[in-house]
């Protein structure tokens, strides 16, 4: 053979045993990649993606070395010794196009996962169960998740210790959210224009409010309002991943978070931006001059059943899940408000989503089904998202006492700020 002839494959000389083996290999790796994809897609964080991609070729009796990225998933199968059978190794890799958090999918596909591991279901079997979970639809319609983004406006407007009528006006900005939502939220470019359309739109009815009700809290309206599109997940597996040194997944999921407060921040700053214009004393962005009593315990009893419900649909939770959500959020409810008597705040927020994870770790070793299922509903109550786009808005008020935490502040940039007690509540 002439060096310029390319070599014959080594698998044609080998016997036919490495023949099935080399084929059961390849089989292998395009259910990781699919498994993986579609975990991806659904909320499934890279380290355990990763890991589940593992365990499962460790089971089948080979090693993967998988990469996973919030776009994109790249896996490398070979033999578990070294060396092996001198067979080539198997590489694949799929774009994830399109990802977000869908729990009861993802429940799925772990379900899947697990009959797998423990020889339930064939490799073939798990593809063909994979694809009908890819091709059903969504376990809340359309209009219910629409519901739900409604009622967790005006919830969390009764946890920011808003009035009756903040809470009302915080139920029509997740209201027209909500149904944007299902307008723009086709391609990922779309979803970019709704984070911004959905600042500048619950911005436009606080400064409407305030002209027709003086009492109203215009922050407590945009953010109450808004609470759906914070992407508190995402800024909160982000850490998780930098923490587990999956540092370039969790990076871009930082980096993500980032722009869509960045993107939420620059709607609200554009109708700020229009009232300085029109010659408006920044009425959209000021907060209130007295203390807030809010709503009574009752209300805020009932809030709180409503809030994890509403976020159990937007995140799709199984029906027979649902009180999870509820045990989440009333974990995350009853420490912070025991805390907040004792401990600082910023430490009550940490014994909050202490508990919420341990209680979900616990269900889900328990339960064997993802720690996310139990997890989620109760750290969206805390909003980890509102804290990041307070500390951007004053980043663009140059507010540097309050972006490093040494003060509280309104999360809106004001050149006439008054005191605020907006986010100051003894529960929240």
């Amino acid at each position: 053979m002439s060096p310029t002839e390319p070599p014959e494959p080594r698998e044609s000389s080998a016997s036919p045993s490495a023949r099935a083996r080399a084929r059961s290999r390849e089989e292998l790796a395009d259910y990781l990649i699919e498994l993986g994809a579609t975990l991806a897609s659904y909320g499934c964080p890279s380290y355990r993606l990763e890991d589940v991609m593992r365990l499962v070729a460790d089971v089948e009796g080979y090693r993967a070395e998988p990469f996973a990225l919030p776009t994109g998933l790249f896996v490398r199968v070979l033999p578990k010794e070294f060396g092996g059978s001198g067979l080539p190794d198997v590489h694949r890799m799929t774009r994830v196009s399109d990802w977000g958090v869908d729990l009861e999918r993802l429940t799925l596909v772990d379900e899947i996962f697990n009959d797998v591991a423990d020889r339930r279901a064939t490799i073939e079997e798990a593809r063909a169960r994979i694809r009908a979970v890819v091709a059903k639809p969504p376990y809340w319609s359309p209009p219910l998740v629409w519901a739900a983004t409604t009622a967790a406006g005006g919830a969390a407007a009764v946890f920011f210790r808003g009035s009756s009528i903040d809470v009302l006006v915080a139920s029509i900005v997740g209201a027209v959210i909500g149904g944007s939502r299902f307008v723009l939220g086709r391609t990922p470019a779309q979803r970019l224009l709704n984070d911004f359309f959905g600042g500048l739109f619950a911005a436009a009815c606080a400064w409407i409010a305030i002209h027709a009700f003086p009492h109203v809290s215009p922050p407590i309206i945009v953010v109450a309002g808004a609470i759906s599109l914070f992407p508190g997940m995402t800024f909160t597996t982000g850490l998780a991943e930098v923490a587990q040194k999956n540092l370039v997944s969790g990076g871009a999921r930082l980096m993500e978070a980032a722009v869509t407060l960045l993107l939420i921040l620059f709607g609200v700053a554009l109708l700020a931006g229009f009232e300085q214009m029109v010659g408006e004393k920044m009425s959209v962005i000021r907060a209130m001059a007295e203390p807030q009593s809010g709503l009574t315990l009752p209300y805020q009893a009932i809030a709180l059943v409503v809030s994890s419900m509403a976020f159990a649909v937007i995140f799709q939770v199984p029906r027979r899940f649902l009180w999870a959500a509820l045990a989440s959020g009333a974990t995350g409810y009853a420490v912070t408000a025991l805390a907040t008597r004792h401990l600082p705040a910023h430490v009550a927020a940490f014994c909050a989503a202490l508990a919420v994870c341990v209680l979900a770790n616990g269900l889900a070793r328990v339960t064997n089904r993802p720690a996310q299922l139990f997890q989620l509903p109760g750290l969206m109550l805390l909003v980890p998202g509102s804290f990041g786009f307070r500390a951007l808005g004053a980043l663009l008020d140059e507010d540097v006492g309050v972006l490093a935490g040494f003060r509280k502040a309104s999360p809106w940039p004001s050149s006439a700020r008054r005191s605020s007690s907006a986010f100051s509540s003894p529960t929240w």
